[in-house]
């Protein structure tokens, strides 16, 4: 059973035409039984009536989570699919008349305030990384690239707007200097310019530091900063500066830092965009140098931050793309870590995966551990403990008795165990 896509809060899409469409959408999507997005993308490449021919990604992210207004091309292709699925039996052409009409009003509605520093042409972190023509790239003096600036803005030539932005942070400058050129290109009324600047800096290796000197200003654009470093930076980018990152010497997990990152910087993202970087040869070839522990920080903090629903699709995607060994580890992860654990075994087994919710439990058991070291007793069941407190009062009778299960044969089948292991099974009589 496919994983169901979850309509998009009013915090991830404010009320207006655009919700108002994707709503709409979302309710087609639920008369037709909430099918997977690779299923309906493969109804459509087979729709000689459909004008487009969206990746299941696209549908995915339309359903989930659009930036800006799809293009009319996949809604229609969308509707057609979704109309011919639903349990009302309507019109399909009745269905794409009325969709025109919630499409057009959300392409006509007027345009959010490009100086809001998550308007879309300016937080696609593709156009920050358009290579330069020669002669630009060439440049190596800040007040070069602010001069340039200004002259591609007064020419129009917006597509290059954002990769002189970014720029202008390269080799690092100091968030001191590029708030000064902010400032300059605001009081000179041009405002896409310093939020071009502005987004740059977010998206570089110094969002930290630029958030941090707008906040001590007193700046309300320093948790724009954050909010679009977190949603939009590439995730080789976040990758690489996790890195370079210290380990805090007042934490007992020396990749405490990254994992911190990482939480803020994957929370927001689609699975398509996740399965794509770990399938991604910078994730693929992390060896020694520290490297492994920053991959099990990427997918400990994933384990922890993602939603349920969320989860269930990325591991659909991730097995689709034969990240075997990685959905494992994510397991474990979850297993060990996610508090509380309860709802990701339900959403499991209300989508009928129930030998999952077994493979997330097993990797409770000491005997699977990767690392020896990370065998302590009493931490391990202290965990099994507060997981045999939670499931039951959660209503989730078969999971207790299958971890139960699976406590007490791994007690069994060792002549001498911590006695830790002993007192889960006395209450039980097992």
């Amino acid at each position: 059973m496919p994983t169901r896509i979850t309509m998009p809060t009013e915090e991830q899409l404010a009320p207006g035409p655009l919700r108002e469409l994707i709503s709409g959408l979302h309710r087609l999507y639920m008369d037709a039984g909430a099918p997977s997005s690779r299923q309906v993308s493969a109804a459509i490449e087979a729709d000689s009536g459909a004008r487009g021919a969206p990746s299941h990604e696209t549908v995915s992210a339309i359903l989930r989570r659009p930036a800006q207004v799809p293009r009319w091309e996949n809604v229609q292709a969308m509707v057609r699919t979704l109309a011919s699925w639903s349990h009302r039996r309507p019109d399909i052409d009745a269905e794409v008349s009325r969709f025109h009409q919630l499409w057009q009003a959300a392409e006509l509605a007027p345009a959010a305030d490009e100086a809001e520093i998550g308007a879309p042409w300016h937080a696609d972190p593709a156009d920050y990384i358009r290579p330069l023509p020669k002669a630009m790239a060439a440049l190596t003096e800040p007040h070069s690239f602010v001069a340039l600036l200004e002259q591609m803005d007064n020419e129009g030539q917006d597509r290059l707007l954002p990769p002189l932005a970014a720029a202008l942070w390269k080799p690092p400058q100091s968030a001191k200097y590029c708030i000064e050129v902010m400032d300059e290109f605001h009081s000179a009324g041009r405002s896409k310019l310093a939020h071009a600047v502005m987004v740059a800096g977010a998206l570089s290796d110094q969002f930290q530091e630029l958030s941090a000197e707008l906040r001590a200003l007193g700046r309300h654009e320093a948790d724009q900063v954050l909010e679009t470093a977190h949603r939009y930076m590439p995730l080789q980018r976040v990758w690489e500066h996790a890195g370079t990152l210290a380990p805090d010497p007042k934490s007992t997990g020396g990749t405490a830092p990254a994992r911190l990152l990482f939480e803020e910087m994957t929370r927001h993202r689609d699975p398509s965009e996740l399965v794509n970087f770990l399938t991604s040869e910078e994730f693929q070839t992390a060896s020694g140098d520290g490297r492994e522990q920053l991959a099990d920080a990427l997918l400990t903090a994933i384990a922890t931050t993602y939603g349920e629903e969320q989860l269930l699709e990325l591991t659909d995607q991730m097995r689709d793309t034969g990240l075997a060994a990685e959905t494992s580890r994510l397991w474990r992860s979850i297993a060990e870590e996610r508090t509380p654990l309860a709802p990701v075994l339900r959403a499991l087994r209300d989508n009928e995966r129930t030998w999952e919710t077994t493979a997330v439990l097993r990797r409770l058991i000491p005997q699977l551990l990767v690392s020896k070291h990370r065998d302590n007793a009493a931490t391990r069941t202290a965990r099994m403990s507060a997981v045999l407190d939670e499931l039951p009062k959660a209503g989730l009778y078969e999971e207790t008795e299958t971890l139960l299960q699976l406590i007490a044969d791994y007690y069994r089948s060792h002549e001498s165990l911590s006695y830790e292991y002993g007192a889960l099974l006395t209450p039980y009589r097992l």
